[in-house]
């Protein structure tokens, strides 16, 4: 039983860990923005749903969407962070 609970732990921390380093990386994208030279760094690949995707029952009703906007600075954040979760684990 304790096996299983660390490899839940170490699950939690390598998705910290990544989603650390996507956040990381859109801030250092957002301030790269900001110089001329240094603008690609910061382009956006955008994929997901253009329009939600509705359901309507009667009695509920909801909408589901999801669009994701990929930058260069955002991977190299994300590969950061799995590097880190190596580095800790």
């Amino acid at each position: 039983m304790a096996g299983n609970t660390s490899k839940f732990s170490h699950f939690w921390i390598l998705l910290l860990c990544m989603l650390s380093g996507l956040t990381v990386g859109y801030f250092i994208g957002g301030l790269c923005s900001e110089i001329s030279f240094l603008k690609w760094l910061n382009d956006t690949g955008t994929f997901g749903l253009d329009q939600p995707f509705q359901v309507n029952l009667g009695v509920i009703w909801f909408s589901f969407q999801v669009k994701f906007n990929i930058t260069l600075t955002a991977v190299i954040g994300l590969l950061l962070g799995i590097f880190l979760y190596k580095k800790i684990v």
